[in-house]
């Protein structure tokens, strides 16, 4: 996979099973994206240009396609939008990272907490830590536990910091809160809400005629 700052380029797995030809191939896929950009008025930047070929492979593939005359080496993971992915499709690295942010924010929090009510203590966990421990959820619920351990742990540490058992108890667990926006994911896309390209991931349903035994 590439993914320009505007444009992502996926390449399927029967490419990558060819790896002499993978590099032309690429190389051939970025020409045409650029021929794009021309006609749009778009300028690309080969240096925020990121490769990643998502593989099991313990050795994938070695390539270093050029665009715009500039060599693209492939790295260990890709961001995309705010959520990191590595070669083997997992989101260790992203949890990781979120749960210290959050962590380090709610450490903030909890120090400016003597000059708060516990509403407020709440509300400010609400709007600037738990957005980062949900952003893309749907994407890495299904993740190990062991990953989503830490995520739990801070909102258990939001209880102390809130210091109200009546309002802690309000929050609805994290788990609970993914299946949730899941749920709204797979409904928006299930009734047409989304692009056509997502839209079109769902088959449409067989319409089956209803027989009676009259006329069977």
């Amino acid at each position: 996979m590439l993914y320009t700052p505007a444009v992502p380029i996926f390449l399927g797995k029967t490419s990558l099973s060819t790896g002499t030809n993978l590099c032309p191939e690429v190389e051939s896929l970025l020409n045409k994206v650029s021929d794009w950009g021309r006609l749009n008025l778009v300028q690309f930047n080969p240096h925020k240009t990121q490769v990643r070929a998502f593989t099991v492979k313990k050795n994938p593939f070695v390539v270093s396609p050029q665009f715009h005359g500039t060599p693209l080496l492939a790295s260990a993971s890709i961001g995309i939008l705010g959520v990191d992915i590595s070669s083997d499709v997992q989101f260790r690295g992203h949890l990781e990272e979120k749960a210290k942010l959050a962590s380090k924010k709610l450490g903030v929090l909890s120090r400016a907490g003597q000059y708060c009510m516990p509403a407020h203590r709440l509300q400010l966990y609400k709007a600037q830590v738990r957005p980062h421990m949900e952003y893309c959820s749907h994407l890495w619920t299904g993740s190990p536990q062991c990953q989503l351990l830490p995520l739990d742990r801070i909102q258990r540490r939001v209880a102390r910091i809130v210091d109200d058992r009546v309002l802690s108890d309000r929050l609805d667990s994290l788990a609970l809160r993914r299946d949730v926006a899941s749920l709204c994911i797979f409904f928006r896309i299930y009734h047409g809400e989304c692009s056509e390209e997502l839209f079109g991931l769902i088959p449409a349903a067989k319409f089956h005629e209803r027989i009676s035994w009259q006329n069977s």
